[in-house]
């Protein structure tokens, strides 16, 4: 342990000598490592965060499956049909997105809303912040109108009061009683973006199609698989079901299986291939930032060749000099990692504000505890990566030829094995340079896809009729 610390303090030493070398490797280091960070914040936030559900990995998003359509709307019948007929769901519910125009507080506005079953809330474990979400049977048609609404809207329309509960909230000209509040930034898919501000039962939709079993009308179902059940054993049930009522009414379903993916790939899986892409590319450009600090390095050796003869002649073994190099080397990498921690902290919102708006789950971006350990890994491997090759040719001196004065023979074989290590380095440096190019031009792809049309100087806007209009 003494000569751990003792290869720290004559490192430090080393370093504070070359402040120029020092900062160059330390700034080159930090852009990498920070940029990987950053993304690592986000990957980590998107992709590896837990749901925020109790037993998420039990939740699943089900579509119909049709001719020429693959993961539709469902058909409210069907669904209930769904619900009482499997074997291997714990609870399912619908939701259907709307817009609903507000009136009776201020001035009248649209306001983004769901029409939901009864279950919809428990099924995902969301437990509101004041009353109560729906019982069930308050989703069937006919039944009295109640409402929930977010705490957001709860705290800019009612002034977040206590005495909400029970009152009136007018949307489309009908009036619905108040009877819970859900948590802030509530959202199924976990986008900060949209967020829902009223929920209804799905029974109060005004709309004659709702029991034709033929219409979908953008009815989405989410479900809760009963513990020890796989997605495999779902599937059967499921066509089993679909089976049954292609039988029974085959001019609606015949040809319709429904569709179930885990909640996390609906989530998520439209912007997986992109983030992973661009973490690949990030990786990249650690890579090279490693090969430039260890040609630094490479360079510098030649002026301490001398240094590290001495020290051999001296009685130092190899592996004595392999290891106060790579704390060297190691020592630039933690200080490259806390300048990248410091850039990562403000590259990750400026990441965020160039990702699509819609991206899921960015407000869990953030560098928490698994950034903070990222970091310290890619710091620790970094170091090892750009030291270990300089490390271990310094640490092969030619004591004859160093410490004796033959001159030209003895520093043009130096000179030419140290060559051969540049251009090795310069290499590998452009190979890694191609594979981030590739990288970046497959992010492109990815960002470009073309969807169809020409979305050039195309803005889209929605408005909402009162029900006398519809």
């Amino acid at each position: 342990m003494e000569t751990f610390f003792h290869d720290i303090r004559f490192g430090l030493r080393t370093l504070a000598k070359n402040p120029g070398f020092a900062a160059v490797a330390i700034l080159t280091l930090a852009l990498g490592i920070g940029a990987n960070t950053a993304l690592f914040s986000v990957v980590s936030g998107v992709l590896l965060n837990p749901l925020p559900y109790p037993q998420a990995e039990q939740i699943v998003v089900i579509g119909e499956n049709k001719a020429n359509f693959v993961n539709g709307s469902v058909s409210y019948p069907n669904f209930r049909d769904w619900q009482k007929e499997n074997t291997t769901f714990s609870a399912m519910a619908v939701y259907r997105q709307r817009t609903f125009t507000f009136s009776g507080v201020g001035d009248a506005e649209q306001v983004r809303g769901e029409f939901i079953s009864s279950d919809f809330f428990s099924l995902l474990g969301v437990k509101p912040v004041m009353g109560r979400i729906f019982a069930p049977g308050e989703d069937e048609i006919g039944r009295a109108p109640i409402a929930l609404i977010s705490e957001e809207f709860w705290k800019r329309k009612f002034g977040g009061t206590a005495d909400v509960l029970g009152k009136t909230l007018t949307l489309d000209g009908a009036g619905y009683s108040i009877v819970g509040v859900i948590p802030a930034r509530f959202d199924l898919y976990l986008q900060t973006a949209g967020l829902k501000e009223v929920y209804v039962p799905i029974g109060q939709w005004s709309n004659n199609l709702l029991p034709d079993r033929g219409a979908g009308l953008g009815i989405r179902v989410v479900a809760r698989l009963k513990p020890g059940v796989t997605i495999a054993q779902t599937k059967s049930d499921m066509d089993r079901v679909s089976a049954n009522l292609a039988a029974v009414y085959p001019d609606k379903d015949k040809g319709i299986s429904a569709n179930i993916l885990p909640l996390r790939k609906y989530v998520v899986g439209n912007v997986q291939p992109m983030l992973l892409a661009l973490l690949a590319a990030v990786g990249f450009v650690l890579l090279i930032a490693c090969v430039n600090v260890g040609n630094l390095l490479l360079v510098r050796s030649t002026g301490r060749a001398r240094e590290f003869a001495i020290r051999a002649s001296l009685g130092a073994g190899q592996s004595r000099l392999v290891r106060q190099l790579l704390t060297e080397s190691i020592l630039l990498a933690i200080a490259g990692g806390g300048l990248g921690l410091m850039l990562a902290s403000w590259g990750t919102k400026a990441m965020l504000s160039r990702l699509p708006l819609n991206l899921p789950r960015s407000g869990d971006v953030g560098l928490d505890t698994r950034a903070l350990l990222f970091t310290a890994a890619v710091s620790l491997l970094a170091g090892i990566l750009f030291g270990l090759a300089p490390a271990l040719k310094t640490s092969k001196p030619r004591l004859n030829e160093i410490l004796s004065e033959s001159g030209r023979g003895v520093s043009g074989t130096r000179h030419s094995v140290h060559g051969i290590y540049v251009v090795a380095e310069m290499a590998l440096a452009l190979v890694l340079l191609i594979g981030a190019g590739l990288m970046l031009r497959s992010l492109g792809a990815l960002w470009n896809v073309n969807p169809g049309f020409d979305p050039k100087n195309v803005t889209t806007f929605s408005t909402s009729l009162p029900p006398s209009m519809q």
